[in-house]
């Protein structure tokens, strides 16, 4: 549209009256053209607002310049994205344009020249036409239903700020309206309409509960408009102190003379009350020039100032001089000097992002929440780096080893010349308990902790990136003796030794990929070969391929490690570390023994109790038997195929990890953790026969090769296969051949994309491999070893003869590729086992909060067969599709969900804040992969 059409849009409070409409009908219609639907995310955390994705509601205060006003917490205090729903549904981006630094309430600019179909509407501002009694019509997106109208009447001009609890956003320093009306989400930002069509006031908040309403006084919204529309700044002052109104009858307790209080009310007749200090920030200009908590203030440079508007003027005009404040302290009248701060220079423009974490300097929202000083190190959320923090009590970094940080700028100049993998101590406070101090030892790498800072433009209301060069200095490895603790229990046998085996083991995950969304997971590991640092730990441990492995070794020394091979089907990986950082010391790596154990046998357990000491359990085998863990949504990794060992003692179940010697003091079974769901675990024994080939192969210096049948199997009793078809004579050569099992094994799954897969079928039940009957599971590992196999199988209560090729075991991931704040990878083996289907190669299997892909609904478990019309079978060509569609565009993406439904979505690509790139393994780099530039 064309400036000239916005010039003659006529203003709402002029419209005519049409005889046979009703007033309100008639005012309600014609704000329609000036009310939007704000559709917005805040991809980034800042300070009290976690990433989201929302809707909202806004107004047009200036059609001419494109300027829309709606809610602080809407525009937020960090990055915003966002886009303005017309009425007759237009759509239009939208960039923050100011944003208050203490009260609720900002200013969104948008081009008016795209707008084509309709004349905007300007909705004027009267804050003086707020009054007590008057009845409005509130008209926003409420609940995401765009234009509800809620009828209500102002019952109060002269409300403190509403508290809406901790860590959030509370105003302050100013009164609010209320009013009763039940409102819900996304009516945050609706004009208040009186009966003139004026707006009197801003639709802040409220308790849905209580079906009340909080509404924002327009005074200083309509100075920071005419501000912005003169091209001026948006001045604000501040003394660093949060007032509070009190009646009359609170100041008289608080020492308010008669007299004092009979002149304020020939002043000020109208007013029922007057300022009180409700809180001063220690080091602020107002405690430094000695005003007090529980100050009734009377006047400023010799004005009497009973009001929020009025002390706000005095403020706003005095920015870098200062002001003389008379207040009364118990019946005293004290005069002080105090210097005004430019308040937008106490607010934060800055942020860092390391790890999934965010940092920046601590906010005056925080600091007067809390009555902090306003200086530090605010950690709004800790990240998946570090996964110990807990941010949700807000954290104040104090110190990283022996650099105290009071700012962004120092905090970074002491990232940025840590070490990778060396031990890093940062200490930190949390808002709620300045007292107590907590030290969190953690270990970095500039692999998943690239430093980004983000710096806030003025001019296009976006947060520009600047990379902060991570300049690890080298560090000779110096040797470190250490003594692992020894078991003296004589009841533990020759099994003592096997204490001088264990190690703790923890494995940090960097993105959630492959159904597995946890930052972190830490156990007991067994050291198996002490001349190359050999461990075994539990795959619940080292849950995925890309990840960052420690050992710590007798408490004393943490060490980083290297993946070297995980188990596709049983619980156990093997890492590495690097035996030069180890001196003197009496590790013994633990012999493994190749027998299956029996019922009856003997076993010695050692393991660390609860308080850390060495102990043994001596029990017996009481039993063995393959494991059956329940799939899950989403699709992540579980043991298959695998017998698991048990025993007598009802003691084994206190313990997550422990060294099941025999009588010669060889490891017959690790006791240790399965993963049943992301919280929930089960403990049993993994015998070590499993564990050998890979070991066996790793000590002659060769990478494990593994072909797998790819399939689920469960044992089947033999009344059931005989059911199936199973024949008199073969159950007769199976009784015969296995007398104390009575049973076959039936295929429960079979994955897809797999050689097996169109041959085999579900619930085929197997009589033989290549020549031998199937009585137990570890029949099943010459599949391991095989190019193909010879099965006999019950089908359709019929004997059948198949080849049956094995595929060969890729090691899991190998590239993910990272879009629209969405992650891709080829289908892996949890999905192909839980799928019937595969409908494309590339599955989206994690969205980041408050980026294009969580906005537009695009959601963890869709495969995505096509992009704007082309095909993506495969990574690749999802990733050349995706790599074509242009910044803050459109992009039609089908996808099929898990359970096979089709639909199309469309997203709006927003590179700024979410470029494109991809992660590829690379045995090359350091860390085993290799990241691509950005988009």
């Amino acid at each position: 549209m064309h400036i000239d059409d916005v010039v003659t849009v006529p203003v709402i409070g002029k419209v005519t009256a049409i005889q046979d409409v009703p007033k309100w009908q008639e005012t309600t219609e014609a704000s329609f053209g000036g009310i939007v639907a704000i559709r917005f995310t805040q991809p980034i955390a800042f300070d009290t607002d976690s990433p989201l994705c929302s809707l909202a509601t806004g107004f047009i205060v200036d059609a001419q310049r494109g300027i829309i006003l709606t809610n602080r917490h809407v525009v937020g205090t960090g990055p915003f994205v966002g886009e303005a729903v017309m009425h007759d549904h237009e759509v239009v981006e939208v960039q923050a344009l100011y944003r208050d630094p203490i009260h609720d309430f900002g200013f969104l600019k948008f081009d008016p020249s795209h707008i084509k179909y309709m004349k905007l509407v300007e909705i004027p501002l009267a804050p003086e036409q707020a009054r007590v009694g008057i009845d409005v019509r509130i008209i926003g997106n409420d609940a995401g239903e765009k234009l509800s109208i809620l009828a209500g009447s102002i019952s109060r001009i002269d409300r403190n700020v509403p508290e809406y609890g901790h860590m959030t956003y509370n105003d302050l320093n100013t009164f609010y309206l209320q009013s009763a009306a039940a409102l819900s989400g996304g009516s945050s930002g609706s004009p208040v309409i009186d009966i003139e069509g004026r707006a009197v006031a801003l639709q802040a908040g409220g308790r849905s509960h209580e079906a009340t309403n909080f509404f924002f006084p327009l005074d200083r919204v309509q100075r920071a408009l005419k501000l912005i529309q003169d091209g001026k700044p948006v001045l604000r002052g501040s003394i660093q102190t949060r007032f509070k109104y009190v009646p009359f009858e609170v100041a008289q307790k608080l020492g308010l003379p008669e007299e004092t209080e009979a002149m304020v009310r020939q002043v000020r007749p109208h007013g029922i009350g007057m300022l009180m200090v409700a809180t001063l920030l220690p080091g602020g200009p107002g405690s430094l020039a000695g005003l007090e908590e529980s100050d009734v203030l009377l006047r400023i440079n010799g004005d009497i100032v009973t009001h929020f508007v009025s002390l706000e003027d005095i403020l706003d005009s005095h920015i870098g001089r200062t002001i003389d404040v008379t207040v009364v302290r118990g019946g005293e009248t004290v005069e002080v000097s105090v210097a005004v701060q430019d308040m937008c220079k106490l607010t934060p423009s800055r942020l860092v992002t390391f790890g999934g974490c965010v940092v920046h300097d601590l906010s005056y929202q925080l600091a007067y929440t809390c009555a902090l000083p306003l200086r530090g190190v605010f950690m709004t959320t800790s990240g998946d780096c570090l996964p110990d923090m807990d941010d949700s009590q807000g954290i104040i970094i104090d110190r990283i080893n022996e650099h105290a940080v009071s700012n962004i700028d120092e905090f970074v100049e002491v990232l940025r010349k840590i070490p990778d993998h060396e031990p890093t101590t940062i200490v930190s406070y949390t808002i709620t308990d300045i007292h107590t101090k907590e030290s969190t030892m953690v270990s970095l790498t500039h692999q998943w902790n690239q430093i980004n800072m983000y710096t806030h433009n003025n001019s296009t209301g976006l947060w520009d990136r600047t990379k902060i060069k991570w300049s690890p200095r080298p560090t000779d490895i110096k040797p470190v003796n250490v003594r692992l603790p020894e078991l003296t229990d004589p009841r533990a046998g020759k099994a003592a030794k096997l204490m001088q085996s264990i190690v703790s083991v923890f494995c940090g995950f960097p993105l959630s990929i492959e159904g597995i969304n946890k930052p972190r997971a830490a156990d007991y590991g067994v050291v198996v070969d002490a001349a190359r640092g050999l461990v075994v730990v539990s795959r619940r441990t080292v849950l995925l391929s890309l990840c960052d492995i420690y050992i710590t070794i007798a408490n004393s020394l943490c060490i980083p490690a290297t993946l070297r091979f995980m188990h596709p089907e049983h619980n156990f990986a093997i890492i590495q570390y690097d035996t030069k950082r180890i001196g003197d010391s009496n590790i013994c790596a633990a012999t493994l023994s190749t027998k299956r154990p029996q019922q009856g046998d003997p076993a010695y357990m050692v393991t660390f109790n609860r308080t850390s000491n060495t102990m043994c359990v001596n029990t017996v085998v009481s039993d063995m038997w393959d494991i059956s863990i329940t799939p899950q949504f989403l699709p992540h990794w579980r043991c298959t195929n695998t017998e698991t060992v048990h025993y007598e003692s009802k003691l084994l179940s206190d313990f997550r990890f422990g060294l099941v010697g025999d009588a010669d003091g060889c490891v017959q079974c690790i006791w240790m953790p399965f993963m049943k769901t992301h919280k929930l675990d089960m403990t049993a024994g993994l015998p070590t026969r499993y564990i050998l080939p890979a070991l066996d192969a790793l000590r002659r210096d060769e990478e494990p090769q593994l072909r797998r049948l790819c399939i689920e199997v469960e044992p089947l009793s033999l009344i059931a296969a005989r059911a199936g078809g199973l024949s008199d004579s073969r159950l007769e050569e199976i009784q015969h051949a296995n007398p104390d099992r009575n049973m076959l094994f039936i295929i429960q799954r079979i994955e897809l994309l797999s050689k097996a897969h169109g041959v085999l079928q579900d619930l085929d039940i197997i009589v033989s491999i290549n020549g031998k009957l199937m009585l137990h599971i570890d029949d099943l590992n010459v599949q391991y070893t095989h190019d193909a196999l010879d099965l006999v199988i019950l089908r359709n209560r019929s004997e059948m003869h198949l080849r049956v090729e094995t595929t060969a075991y890729d090691g899991g991931v190998n590239k993910l590729v990272f879009w629209s704040g969405a992650i891709f990878q080829a289908p892996y083996m949890a999905l192909r086992q839980q799928s019937s289907n595969a409908p494309s190669g590339v599955y989206c299997t994690d969205v980041a909060s408050g980026s294009p892909a969580d906005q537009y609904e695009l959601m963890a478990s869709y495969w995505i067969t096509h992009i704007n019309g082309v095909a993506t079978p495969d990574l690749a060509s999802f990733e050349q599709a995706v790599r074509q569609c242009p910044d803050r565009t459109y992009a039609r993406v089908r996808i099929v969900s898990f359970d096979l439904e089709p639909a199309v979505l469309t997203v709006k690509t927003c590179y700024h804040y979410w470029p494109t790139s991809t992660l590829t393994k690379d045995a090359s780099t350091e860390s085993g992969w290799r990241s691509s530039n950005e988009n």
